[in-house]
């Protein structure tokens, strides 16, 4: 169980991470010339299906994320002990779990409110100060989320490499 836990929860956040960055580093950069003519509906079809798997796999990686608990050898019991989350490994845990929570947070105003809004103002209004506020706040909420990924990465890696 610990094993199949373990795969599926790096494989979907190898998608998720790896979606935002290869957003960052390659198409956010393509579509500034070339594509800049397209490019609310590029971010609106692209962001769109990125979205629905996204949300798809953070109820998994908590499933999986679980089971990896329970395959480590750790007992409902343990887990939802306070000196659980009070040792060194529980510390950690929880750092991990806020940032994910905020990670869950950011992508709902995300995904549902500023980047569509971002989107449609590229098509109906490109060069307006609004979408360009709104544009603003999207790409920062993504690098903050695109941090805070990763340090969700890192204190994953130090829970089993302490």
């Amino acid at each position: 169980m610990y094993t199949w836990s373990v795969f599926f929860h790096l494989l979907f956040v190898t998608f998720w991470i790896g979606g935002m960055l290869f957003t960052a580093a390659v198409l956010v950069p393509a579509t500034r010339n070339k594509l800049a003519s397209q490019r609310g509906l590029l971010f609106t079809e692209l962001g769109t299906r990125f979205s629905r798997l996204s949300w798809l796999a953070f109820p998994l990686l908590i499933l999986t994320g679980y089971t990896a608990l329970l395959g480590r050898g750790f007992t409902n019991d343990a887990i939802f002990s306070l000196s659980f989350w009070q040792s060194s490994y529980g510390s950690t845990l929880s750092l991990k779990l806020y940032f994910f929570g905020a990670v869950l947070i950011l992508s709902g105003i995300h995904d549902f409110w500023l980047g569509p809004k971002a989107a449609q103002l590229m098509d109906d209004e490109p060069t307006s100060n609004q979408t360009k506020k709104y544009r603003k706040a999207t790409s920062w909420i993504g690098r903050i989320n695109l941090l805070l990924g990763l340090a969700i990465l890192y204190f994953a890696v130090t829970l089993v490499r302490g």
